[in-house]
C-alpha cells in the first residue's frame, strides 16, 4: 500500500498478488488487492485523460499502457490508445476539409471537421474550419425569400382610427418596402397604434396581430398581406420538407414528439433507416431540429466491477464409543427365534448383537472461499443479470389411472442455483450512479424420493436487495450476511452416557459447527454520460398557440452589412405621423 501511495502502482499490486498466491484464503488480502487495482486504474486513467486534454499525447499514451498492464482487458484504455493513434492523421484530415470547402463540398468538409473534433474537441484548426463552414451555410442556406432591408431601424407611429393601408404606406416610405394586399382584404380596416422607438419589423407584426392578418415575403423588398383564414393560409404559407437521420432516438418516438409538440400532420417514418421526414413551415422545421438535437442523445453507459466473496468454515467432531443397541437370538439355521420352546437350547453361538462395538474418532475441518469477480457493461436504466452456478434437474412424476393400471409420466424441470446477481443502474448528469442490486446465493440438496417418484429438493438461499447511489469510481462493500449453524447428535447408553467426563466412553457424540459470510463489492465506472447542454440550447421561443414562429433574430437577413449594424440607433431616421382625431376628407 505504501508503494501504491507513492505512485508505484505496478510494484504495489505485484506485492499484493504475491501475498494472495501465498495466502489464497485470506479474505482481507483479496479485498485489498481488488481495491488496489481499482484505485490504481482510476488514478492512471484520470491522469492520462488530463494529459490528453492538455495535448500531451506521449504522456497520455504511457498512462493508458500502464492501465493495460494492471487490467489487460480495460476497454477504456484500449479505446483511448486507438484514438491517440488516429490523432496522428488529424492534420491530413484538416487539409482535406480545406480542400473540400474550397471546391464547394460543404458536406465533405463538415464530415472531416466532425471527425477531428470528436477525437480532439480543442483542435484549433478544426474549430476555425467549423466557423468558416457556418459562415458559408449562413450565406447560402436561405430556404425562402428574405427581405433586403433595414428592419432593425427604430420607428415611431402615432395613429388613431387610421386606415390600415395608410399606415403601411408610411412604413413603405420609411423602410423602403413594398406592401401588396390580398384581394379579399377589407378596404375599410382601421387601426390604432401608439409606439415609440420600436423596430420596423415589430411594428408590422403588431399591426398584423391587431387585425388578424398574416404576411408573406415575396422577394427581397416586397411583403404580401393576407387575411388569417385557413384557406388563405393554405394558399400563401410556404412549406419546407426536411428529412432527419436519427442516431439514438427511435423514429416512432420522434414521430410522437413532433406530432405532439409541433402539431405537424405530414410526417413519415422509415424504420429501416430510422429517419423522420416532415413537411411543415420553415419555423416548425427549425423547431423540430432543435427538439431532435436535444433528444437524439446516446444512452449513458456504465461499467460495473462486481466482486462477490463467500467465506465458509465448517468444523465436524465425531468422538466416542458406539455400543450395541440390538439383542437377538437365532435358530440353528440362522433365522430369528419365533417359538418359545426353542429358547431352551440357547447358547453363545445363537446370541447376536448389533451394531458391533467400535471406537469413533473423526474430525473434519473444511474451509470454502468462493470468489466471483464479473465486470459488466450496461446501459442506463437497463437490467443486467449474472448467474454463476448450476441448473439442477428436478424430476417429478405424475400418475394417471387407466384400465391396465396407473400410467406414470415423469417430467424434468431445472432450478438455477448458485450465485445470481441482478443490477439496474441509472446514470445521473452529476456523474453519480444509482444502482438497484439484487443478490442471491443458493444451493440445492436432493431429498428422498416420494412414493409417487417425485424428488423433492431442499434449497438453502440467502438474498439481499438494496438501492445505493455512488460516485463514478466509488467502491461500496456490502457485508454482514452471516449464517451460523451448530448441530449436535448423540448415540449413548442411557444414564452412563450422561456421566461428566466419562460419558463419551459409553456413547458417541457428533458436533458440527458451520459459519459463512457473504461479501459484495461494487464499483461503477461511467463510460459515457449525456453531454452538457446549456439552457439557451434547450429553451427557445415558439410563438403563440395559433401562430408558431421563431424569434426574428434567428432568421438570416440577406444583404445586411457590418456597417449597417454598427450605426448608432439615434442616427436612424424616424417615421412620425400626426394623431388624427377624425378621418381625413
Amino acid at each position: 500500500m505504501a508503494l501504491i501511495e507513492d505512485g508505484q502502482y505496478e510494484a504495489g499490486i505485484n506485492r499484493l498478488e504475491d501475498g494472495v498466491k501465498d495466502n489464497p484464503r485470506d479474505t482481507k488480502l483479496n479485498i485489498a488487492l481488488n481495491h488496489a487495482r481499482a484505485r490504481s486504474v482510476k488514478a492512471l486513467l484520470a491522469q492520462a485523460d488530463l494529459d490528453r486534454s492538455t495535448r500531451d499525447f506521449a504522456s497520455a499514451s504511457e498512462g493508458y499502457r500502464r492501465v493495460l498492464v494492471i487490467e489487460p482487458n480495460n476497454e477504456r484504455a484500449k479505446d483511448s490508445l486507438r484514438q491517440l493513434e488516429h490523432l496522428r492523421t488529424l492534420d491530413q484530415r484538416l487539409v482535406q476539409a480545406e480542400t473540400d470547402l474550397r471546391r464547394g463540398d460543404v458536406v465533405g468538409a463538415e464530415r472531416q471537421v466532425r471527425y477531428i473534433l470528436t477525437l480532439d474537441p480543442k483542435h484549433e484548426g478544426a474549430l476555425e474550419m467549423r466557423r468558416s463552414i457556418d459562415e458559408v451555410n449562413s450565406r447560402t442556406n436561405v430556404p425562402n425569400p428574405q427581405l433586403r432591408t433595414r428592419l432593425e431601424r427604430p420607428v415611431t407611429l402615432e395613429f388613431r382610427d387610421a386606415n390600415l393601408k395608410v399606415i403601411f404606406e408610411v412604413l413603405s416610405q420609411v423602410a423602403g418596402l413594398n406592401f401588396i394586399f390580398d384581394k379579399d382584404l377589407r378596404p375599410e380596416l382601421k387601426a390604432t397604434i401608439f409606439v415609440r422607438d420600436v423596430r420596423i419589423e415589430d411594428a408590422v407584426e403588431l399591426l398584423l396581430q391587431q387585425n388578424q392578418l398574416h404576411q408573406k415575403v415575396v422577394n427581397e423588398n416586397t411583403i404580401l398581406i393576407y387575411p388569417d383564414s385557413p384557406q388563405k393560409t393554405k394558399d400563401y404559407q410556404e412549406l419546407v420538407m426536411r428529412t432527419f437521420y436519427l442516431t439514438n432516438i427511435d423514429a416512432n418516438t420522434a414521430l410522437n414528439m413532433v406530432k405532439t409538440m409541433l402539431k405537424t400532420r405530414d410526417v413519415f417514418v422509415d424504420e429501416r433507416l430510422n429517419t423522420l421526414s416532415m413537411r411543415d413551415t420553415a419555423d416548425a422545421v427549425r423547431m423540430a431540429e432543435k427538439l431532435l438535437q436535444s433528444q437524439d442523445q446516446s444512452n449513458p453507459e456504465v461499467v460495473l466491477e462486481v466482486e462477490v466473496m463467500e467465506v465458509a468454515r465448517q468444523r465436524i467432531l465425531d468422538l466416542g464409543m458406539q455400543w450395541p443397541n440390538t439383542f437377538g437370538v437365532l435358530t440353528s439355521d440362522g433365522t430369528p427365534v419365533t417359538i418359545l420352546n426353542q429358547l431352551r437350547s440357547i447358547d453363545s453361538s445363537r446370541i447376536t448383537i448389533s451394531p458391533s462395538p467400535q471406537l469413533r474418532i473423526n474430525a473434519q475441518d473444511n474451509d470454502i472461499n468462493t470468489l466471483a469477480s464479473p465486470v459488466i457493461r450496461v446501459s442506463s436504466r437497463e437490467q443486467a443479470r449474472i448467474h454463476i452456478g448450476q441448473r439442477v434437474p428436478i424430476v417429478s412424476a405424475t400418475s394417471v389411472p387407466s384400465t391396465q393400471g396407473p400410467v406414470i409420466t415423469e417430467s424434468i424441470t431445472y432450478l438455477d442455483v448458485g450465485l445470481k446477481l441482478e443490477v439496474t443502474p441509472v446514470v445521473h448528469l452529476n456523474n453519480e450512479v444509482a444502482i438497484k442490486v439484487a443478490l442471491e446465493v443458493s444451493n440445492a440438496t436432493p431429498l428422498e424420493p416420494t412414493r409417487q417418484g417425485t424428488i423433492p429438493v431442499q434449497v438453502d438461499t440467502r438474498n439481499a436487495q438494496t438501492t445505493l447511489r455512488l460516485h463514478d469510481g466509488e467502491t461500496q462493500i456490502l457485508a454482514g450476511l452471516v449464517r451460523n449453524d451448530h448441530g449436535s447428535t448423540g448415540n449413548k447408553i442411557p444414564g452412563l452416557g450422561d456421566i461428566p467426563g466419562l460419558g463419551r466412553l459409553f456413547g458417541s457424540n457428533k458436533d458440527s459447527v458451520g459459519k459463512s459470510e457473504l461479501v459484495l463489492s461494487i464499483t461503477p465506472r461511467i463510460v459515457r454520460n449525456l453531454p452538457y447542454q446549456s439552457p439557451s440550447d434547450m429553451e427557445f421561443p415558439s410563438g403563440t398557440e395559433t401562430s408558431m414562429r421563431i424569434p426574428s433574430q434567428d432568421r438570416a437577413v440577406v444583404g445586411e452589412t457590418d456597417s449597417d449594424v454598427a450605426k448608432p440607433m439615434a442616427a436612424q431616421p424616424l417615421a412620425v405621423a400626426p394623431i388624427q382625431t377624425k378621418p381625413a376628407p
